[in-house]
């Protein structure tokens, strides 16, 4: 990476221009390249953090590409935000400067509201899921419950989220808003695949099928781990 620009981006008043804490996420400056077999594969510029649930929203430059991004880590599943994407700079810091802050609060934080029309009319939210849903399953962490859905990628909500740190390993149900369907993934140190314990349009029979088969899941990846 070339250190002229390393060093403009170190110019960047991050600390100055933006918030130092959204909710619980908490600003840090990074300046980091991470390498993988050997090679760069991102400069991390900085990253707001919820020590809580493990979560991370993160600035990058990608030295392949030559792209500024942003990605969201909500351990489950790891996405770049699309919006920010740029091979300029300029644009970059203006468009974090101005919009980043109140993105992480409306997506990550004040999460209800940035449920769609679509989302609410489902009744998702409105479910009592406590009788089905365990805080802690087995040293599974529920993160994400129905009525604190977070908006991910194409557009789907994360619903549902059961997530072990120590292995990266655990079970996320989406719904998809265009397709009107529930599907969920599993992943085992951190691989993916589907399970279609939870497929569907119905919610009634998400709620049965969470009560017949979420716990069964949950110990099937517990069997792949040991």
């Amino acid at each position: 990476m070339d250190n002229a620009l390393t060093e403009r981006i170190r110019q960047w008043n991050i600390t100055s221009v933006l918030p130092l804490h959204v909710g619980a996420f908490k600003l840090t400056e990074e300046f980091k390249m991470i390498t993988e077999d050997g090679h760069d594969k991102e400069f991390v510029i900085f990253s707001y953090q919820d020590s809580c649930n493990g979560w991370s929203v993160r600035a990058t430059f990608n030295p392949v590409s030559e792209e500024y991004a942003v990605r969201t880590d909500i351990c489950m599943l790891e996405f770049a935000l699309i919006e920010f994407i740029t091979g300029d700079f300029d644009v970059f810091t203006y468009m974090v400067e101005k919009r980043l802050p109140r993105l992480i609060q409306c997506y990550y934080v004040d999460r209800p509201a940035n449920f769609t029309v679509i989302f609410k009319n489902k009744g998702i939210a409105e479910v009592n899921w406590e009788g089905i849903l365990p805080k802690e399953y087995k040293g599974f962490k529920r993160l994400i419950e129905p009525s604190q859905a977070v908006r991910i990628i194409n557009g789907s909500y994360m619903i549902i989220s059961y997530y072990q740190k120590e292995t990266r390993s655990g079970l996320s149900v989406m719904y998809n808003v265009l397709r009107d369907d529930f599907f969920a993934e599993r992943r085992i140190h951190n691989f993916p695949n589907l399970v279609h314990d939870f497929d569907g349009h119905d919610l009634k029979k998400l709620e049965v099928s969470l009560g017949q088969h979420l716990m069964a899941v949950l110990d099937g990846i517990l069997a792949e781990l040991s």
